[in-house]
This record gives structure tokens, C-alpha cells and sequence, in this order.
């Protein structure tokens, strides 16, 4: 017998150790229960009722609005994975996301969500898309999101469009315009190179990803840079948010490493010098910005009602290059618990089981 049948097996990630009322050994405290929350309230009534896009009769508008951040990512992907598998969706009528964000909105439109969170931990189907040799040896963006989008989400691990322009629920990407240095909605997607060129727009990480993206006479780039929560259209129409944040309360936004800032400024630069305003007070921003939701999902009063749906405290926070697979297992494990308990009020069990997808 070999030594290596001695070797201890690994511990499950997935398993839940936080106690209901604090963290033993370290873990993340328990998610918060959101059930008398009423934008939380609102959704499970349209659950109870069977109500269906497109044929309401509350006169409300929910919306459902899904941050991103690269490979952070993957903890609202959990999320969306988590009012997939509780049948939630039908009780939007529209849903925003950002950056990272949108691929999880369209996914989850498709009935993929929990699909594309198996994913994250393997580069979203196919680590080819992430290599610095690719910038040493021919000079190209280290993470190429063009082959992720059209070719292992059409075939390797395809992204059932269909599903999206036939959902009654609409799609919306959030984007910043690099010309005018503003966030833009990017909306009424009516084909399958339009919801994949939108994606790819959304997600357009200035220098680390490529040229801007031209889309409908404008060049784009990574929603973040403008907006990372894409709140400002979602309110224009919405009665009712329901936002889903990436990080615990209390933790601010990280700035870019000192290196990476310099190169980026210096390609954003050539593109519009107002694109490096927004670079370097985008930690500023975003730190006000969730401040602010954070005070608005507080108040029952506020028009439109919003609430918060956020990993618990304590949780390890990932950063938007994160590549460890299972970092990226735990993150999106994280992201579903926050969301179910938020909906259900108690911690499912999770395991990762194989499961067909068609």
C-alpha cells in the first residue's frame, strides 16, 4: 500500500460551521434573516400568489440589481444561484448587473444560474482565459473574456440565450461609456450577439482586458469604473430593489495594487483623461455609495424600498483576480447561504453534487 492512502482528505468548504448567534474558530457570524423586510415580503407574496412578469396586479416593480467585481463575482453568482433553486425568479421584472454582475443577471434570466457558479472556480469554464504569458510573449491583455463569452459560453459550457430573449423579465448591463466618462444601461437586448456584446462590454477591464467594446455607436468599459452597483437606472422604473452586494458590511473597497493603477491610468489616459478621474476616486465612491444604500435599505419608508443582501460578517473577502479554486468554491458558497437564509431564515446544507445540465 502506497503512503500517500495516508494522506488526510481535505475539509469541505461548503460545510457550515457558524453557530446561529456568533462564529466559533473563526467562521463568519450567521447571514441575516430578511423575511420582514418588505421588499423581501413583496417577493415571497408574488411567489405565493403565482405571479407572473408582464401580467402583475400589486402596481409594483421589482428589480433585482447584482454587483460584480472580476472574479469576486462568484459570491453573487451564489446568490443568484440561491433564488434560482427557491424559485424566486418570476418575482422580478427586471434585473441590472455589473461588470461580473451581468453575467450572473443573464445566467440567471437563462435558468443557469447555479450553472455558472460551478464555473467561477475554473476561470468561468475554462482557465485558458487568464495567462500573463500571453503578455510577455505576444503582448496581449492577460484576461481574454472574448473567449470565455463567444466560445466556451457557446461551446464548451453554452450560455442558453434563447432563454434570455424570451423571458419576460428584462436584462440590463450596466457599462461606462469611455467617451463621455459616464455609466450607461445598456437595455432591450434583442439578440444573441447583442446580450453577448453587452456582457462583454459590462465586463471590459480597461488594459487587463482588452480594447473598449463597441456596441451601438459607443466605445465601453467595465462598469465599475462609472458605477459598480448599477442603481441609478434600476431606480428610474423600480418600486422595489433588491441589491446584492459582494462584500460584508464594513469592509471598504480596496484600491488597485500601485503598479496596476500607473499602467492603467497611462491606458485610460490615451482613451479620455476623464476615465482616470473616475479610476482614482472609484474607491471613494464606491465606499459612499454603499453608505448610502446601506441608510436607504434602513428605512421602510424610502421610495423605492430597497434591501441589502450581503455576505455575513466575517466572511473572507476575495479579490477580483482571484484564482484558487477553492477560494472561489467558498466565496460562492458564502453568497448562496447569505441569500437563502436572507428568503428562508435558516442555513441550508450545501455539497457539490454532480448535477446535469441541458
Amino acid at each position: 500500500m502506497r503512503a500517500s492512502a495516508f494522506r488526510g482528505f481535505e475539509a469541505d468548504p461548503l460545510l457550515n460551521v457558524a453557530g446561529a448567534d456568533g462564529a466559533p474558530n473563526g467562521a463568519p457570524s450567521a447571514p441575516q434573516d430578511l423575511r420582514h423586510h418588505p421588499v423581501i415580503a413583496a417577493i415571497h407574496e408574488r411567489a405565493a400568489q403565482r405571479s407572473r412578469p408582464g401580467a402583475r396586479s400589486d402596481g409594483r416593480r421589482i428589480a433585482l440589481v447584482i454587483e460584480g467585481g472580476g472574479m469576486r463575482g462568484a459570491v453573487s453568482a451564489g446568490m443568484a444561484a440561491a433564488i434560482e433553486q427557491l424559485g424566486l425568479l418570476d418575482a422580478f421584472d427586471e434585473v441590472y448587473g455589473a461588470s461580473a454582475g451581468a453575467f450572473n443577471a443573464a445566467f440567471l434570466l437563462a435558468g443557469q444560474a447555479a450553472y455558472l457558479a460551478a464555473l467561477y472556480p475554473h476561470g468561468f469554464g475554462n482557465p485558458r482565459f487568464a495567462s500573463a504569458l500571453r503578455v510577455l510573449t505576444r503582448g496581449r491583455p492577460p484576461f481574454d473574456m472574448d473567449y470565455v463569452v463567444e466560445h466556451v459560453w457557446r461551446e464548451q459550457r453554452p450560455l442558453r440565450t434563447e432563454r434570455i430573449l424570451t423571458s419576460p423579465i428584462e436584462l440590463h448591463c450596466a457599462a461606462t461609456d469611455a467617451h463621455e466618462a459616464r455609466a450607461v444601461d445598456l437595455a432591450e437586448l434583442a439578440s444573441d450577439a447583442e446580450i453577448r456584446t453587452a456582457m462583454l462590454a459590462s465586463a471590459r477591464l480597461p488594459w487587463l482586458g482588452g480594447p473598449p467594446v463597441r456596441f451601438r455607436g459607443r466605445l465601453l468599459l467595465d462598469a465599475t469604473l462609472a458605477e459598480a452597483v448599477p442603481i441609478e437606472a434600476a431606480s428610474r422604473a423600480a418600486t422595489d430593489l433588491l441589491v446584492l452586494l459582494t462584500r460584508p458590511e464594513g469592509v471598504n473597497h480596496a484600491p488597485l495594487s500601485s503598479w496596476v493603477a500607473k499602467l492603467t491610468d497611462r491606458y485610460l489616459a490615451r482613451i479620455n483623461p476623464k476615465l482616470v478621474d473616475l479610476r482614482m476616486t472609484r474607491s471613494e465612491r464606491y465606499d459612499r455609495l454603499i453608505a448610502e444604500l446601506t441608510a436607504r435599505a434602513a428605512d421602510p419608508a424610502g421610495a423605492p424600498r430597497l434591501c441589502i443582501i450581503r455576505p455575513a460578517r466575517g466572511t473572507p473577502v476575495i479579490g477580483q483576480l482571484e484564482s484558487r479554486a477553492g477560494a472561489l468554491l467558498n466565496a460562492a458558497g458564502h453568497g448562496f447561504r447569505a441569500a437563502w437564509f436572507a428568503f428562508a431564515g435558516a442555513n441550508p446544507e450545501l455539497l457539490r453534487s454532480l448535477r446535469a445540465y441541458v
